[in-house]
């Protein structure tokens, strides 16, 4: 069993760095003009799309994985609030040119062509739009070794540090780009206490199969003894 199949066995909907509280913050500190039309690229259970839309935002959320959808089209129904949930790869975007006000990602572009998504990213962002993308990075070079268990575990290509993330935003041809952080990722999640998630859908016999805890205690493992070198940071550019 892979880190993907497990979020989606139990439903996990603030899987990205810092959870639901992190999202919640970046609001806060950056609230999304009233009534935008956004998109979330890699909305897995549809947790933060729903939020948006109980706001009177105009959201749509897209993911690669149909057993993530199908639990986030449930979701917005528990919810009871209206949006638009479709099956989609963030390299091939299924909507015109400036079709959004807001981008949001929330660890989704290192799990894939980095560079290509942007592009994607910028393609259908609007002029004055924002893009937000919360993602994993390298806080400090590394071993080899370590480097090779970390993406090897995420099944990701490379480990981008900061000065590599704000060269790519740049390069795509976002302005006023900015990167926050670098941030330790906490040694405890208080998460689910601060956030519990009231619609978390968790697949029948989960928490039975073994797989399933394999790949939580590595990821448990990795987060302990790496801690140093890895870290996250938000990822802000206006078209």
């Amino acid at each position: 069993m892979e880190y993907f199949d497990m979020l989606s066995k139990l439903g996990i909907g603030s899987a990205h760095p810092g959870g639901f509280s992190a999202t919640l913050k970046q609001f806060e500190h950056y609230p999304l003009p009233t009534s935008s039309r956004i998109l979330e690229i890699g909305c897995g259970t549809g947790r933060t799309s729903c939020y948006l839309a109980a706001q009177g935002h105009d959201v749509v959320g897209i993911d690669i994985r149909p057993d993530m959808i199908a639990k986030a089209k449930k979701r917005a129904e528990k919810e009871n609030v209206t949006l638009k949930f479709l099956e989609g790869d963030a390299l091939s975007l299924p909507f015109p040119n400036e079709s959004f006000d807001v981008i949001l990602v929330e660890s989704v572009s290192i799990f894939t062509d980095t560079r290509k998504a942007f592009l994607e990213y910028y393609r259908v962002l609007r002029s004055g739009g924002q893009l937000f993308d919360r993602e994993m990075t390298q806080r400090k070079p590394m071993s080899t070794e370590i480097n090779q268990e970390i993406t090897n575990f995420y099944h990701v290509d490379k480990l981008w540090d900061i000065k590599e993330w704000l060269a790519l935003v740049q390069i795509i041809g976002f302005n006023r780009s900015k990167i926050e952080g670098p941030y330790r990722f906490p040694k405890t999640s208080l998460d689910l206490f601060e956030q519990p998630d009231a619609h978390q859908q968790i697949d029948e016999g989960s928490f039975l199969d073994p797989s399933i805890w394999e790949v939580i205690r590595k990821y448990n493992s990795i987060m302990d003894s790496y801690a140093e070198y890895i870290g996250f940071i938000l990822v802000i550019g206006t078209k």
